[in-house]
C-alpha cells in the first residue's frame, strides 16, 4: 500500500527476483494470494486462477506471469484482485514510458505491456468474445494497424487539481496527477497543458487539429474557472476547426484527403491517424462501395465515413442524435440527408432508394437490438460495423446472425495503444434466400 493507505500505483509494482520469499524488495508482504495469469480478457484484466480453480481477474498482470495480489473482491459479477508484485514476469513486460503513468495516471493502464505484443493481444480479446459471447466457432479475425504510441492523441479531457494545474484521474481514484509531459497528447495539446489553471477538479476538454494547429477548450462555467487559456484558443460548444484525414484511395476520393470540420462539442476520433485507419479498414470491408447508389451512415458523427469512402455519385442517408455533430455533418456533407435522431428509431423514408451498404459506427454500448433493427430496415446487402468494445461487437454479431447477415469477417485496429480499447470493423453480408418468398 501507498501513504495514507492507498495502493501504490500499477505501473510501479515489483518485480521479485526470489521467488520463494514471502516478501517483496521493499520488505513489503506479497499479497494476500499469489497467482498465474493465463490471458488478457475484455476490460484489461488478466484471468487467472486460484490455487482452487476458481477465476479471479487481475489488474496489472501479464500473460504468463505468477504475480501476488491483494484480496480478491467481488465486482461487477468477477472476483477481481490488483497486482501487488510481480514474482514471475514475461518477457513482455516493461517499465511505463511516461512518467505520469508511473506516478498513477489511469489512462493508460497497458503502458506496462511492449507495444509490439498489445495489438496481439487484443485479438485474442476479439476472438475469444466472438467465440463466447457471438457463438462463432471459427472467426475470421484479422490482425490490422496500429496507430503511433506517442503524441497521437488530439483530444485531451484534463481535470482541475488542487494545486492548481491540468492533471489526469489516478487509476481506480478521484485523485489526481498533473497531465504536463503526457506521452499521447498530441505535441500542440502538450504546449498547453502546462498554461491552464482550471479550478480543482473542473473537468475540461482540450482539442487541436493536427492538420491547421487550431485548438478548442470546453468546460461548464457553472463547475469552476479556467485560467491561463491562450487567445488563440477558441472556447465553447460552437467553437471548431478543420481537420485533415490522410486515407488511402477510395471510391469518393483518389487523393486519399477528407477535409472534415469539427465543433469543440462534436465527437471525433482519438485523431487523424485513427480516423485513417478506420477509413481505410471501411473502404476494404465494403468494396460495394464504389458502385453504391444509396448508402446509409448510422451513428455517422461529423460525416467522417460519408464524407471519405463513399462515391459523390452515390445518395447518403446520415444518422446522428448529437446536435453538435449533426450541425457539423450538414457542413461536410452539403448534398447528404441528414437526419438527427436515435439511430434506433430510424427507419428509410417512404419512397427513397434501395440502401446498398450500410455503415454503422455506434457508442461503447454497441448496436443493441434497436440499432440492429434500424440496420436490418435498410435492407441493405452489406453492413459494416464500427465498434469500440469486443463484447458488445460480439453480441451485435450475434443479433445480425439472428435476422440473416453472416459474419464475413473482422479487423483488429489499435487506435489506443498503450490502453486495453480495442477497435474493429466488421464486414457482415446478407445470408442468400433460397426458394419462394
Amino acid at each position: 500500500m501507498g501513504p495514507g493507505g492507498r495502493a501504490a500505483p500499477l505501473a510501479s509494482v515489483p518485480t521479485v527476483t526470489t521467488p520463494d520469499e514471502d516478501r517483496d524488495a521493499r520488505g513489503a508482504p506479497l499479497g494476500d494470494l499469489t497467482v498465474r495469469a493465463e490471458r488478457m480478457v475484455a476490460g484489461g484484466e488478466a484471468l487467472a486462477r486460484r490455487p482452487d480453480g476458481r477465476i479471479v481477474l487481475v489488474a496489472g498482470a501479464l500473460p504468463g506471469e505468477t504475480v501476488a495480489v491483494d484480496a480478491p473482491v467481488r465486482r461487477a459479477g468477477a472476483d477481481r484482485a490488483t497486482v501487488v508484485a510481480v514474482v514471475e514476469a514475461s518477457a513482455n513486460r516493461i517499465a511505463p514510458p511516461c512518467p505520469r503513468r508511473t506516478e498513477g495516471c489511469g489512462g493508460c493502464d497497458w503502458q506496462h505491456l511492449a507495444p509490439a505484443a498489445q495489438l496481439p493481444e487484443k485479438v485474442g480479446i476479439v476472438v475469444d468474445a466472438l467465440r463466447r459471447t457471438g457463438r462463432l466457432g471459427e472467426p475470421d479475425v484479422r490482425l490490422g494497424a496500429s496507430v503511433p504510441a506517442e503524441g497521437y492523441r488530439t483530444t485531451v479531457r484534463l481535470v482541475g487539481t488542487d494545486d492548481g494545474v491540468a492533471g489526469y484521474r489516478r487509476e481506480r481514484s478521484h485523485d489526481t496527477v498533473s497531465a504536463e509531459g503526457c506521452l499521447v497528447a498530441h505535441p500542440r495539446l502538450g504546449e498547453v497543458i502546462p498554461q491552464l489553471r482550471p479550478a480543482p477538479g473542473l473537468e475540461v476538454t482540450l482539442r487541436c487539429s493536427a492538420a491547421t494547429g487550431e485548438m478548442v477548450a470546453l468546460w461548464r462555467d457553472d463547475r469552476g474557472r479556467l485560467d491561463g487559456v491562450p487567445p488563440a484558443v477558441r472556447v465553447g460548444t460552437r467553437a471548431g476547426f478543420t481537420e485533415v484525414v490522410h486515407h488511402g484511395p477510395t471510391a469518393r476520393d483518389d487523393t486519399g484527403r477528407t477535409s472534415l470540420h469539427v465543433s469543440a462539442g462534436s465527437f471525433f476520433q482519438s485523431g487523424p491517424a485513427a480516423a485513417a485507419l478506420l477509413v481505410d479498414a471501411v473502404a476494404t470491408a465494403a468494396p460495394e462501395l464504389a458502385e453504391a447508389r444509396h448508402v446509409v451512415d448510422l451513428y455517422g458523427g461529423v460525416g467522417l465515413f460519408a464524407a471519405s469512402v463513399v462515391p459523390p455519385t452515390a445518395a447518403v442517408t446520415l444518422v446522428e442524435s448529437n446536435r453538435s455533430a449533426t450541425g457539423d455533418a450538414v457542413r461536410n456533407l452539403p448534398d447528404a440527408t441528414v437526419v438527427r435522431g436515435d439511430a434506433g428509431r430510424w427507419r428509410p423514408a417512404s419512397g427513397a432508394p434501395p440502401v446498398d451498404v450500410v455503415v454503422a459506427d455506434p457508442p461503447r454500448a454497441g448496436l443493441g437490438r434497436a440499432g440492429t433493427d434500424a440496420v436490418v430496415s435498410a435492407g441493405a446487402a452489406t453492413v459494416v460495423l464500427v465498434s469500440c468494445d469486443p463484447v458488445t461487437a460480439a453480441r451485435d454479431a450475434a443479433l445480425l446472425r439472428e435476422h440473416g447477415y453472416v459474419h464475413d469477417h473482422v479487423v483488429v485496429l489499435d487506435l489506443f495503444p498503450g490502453t486495453h480499447h480495442v477497435e474493429t470493423v466488421t464486414r457482415f453480408t446478407r445470408a442468400r434466400r433460397t426458394g419462394r418468398r
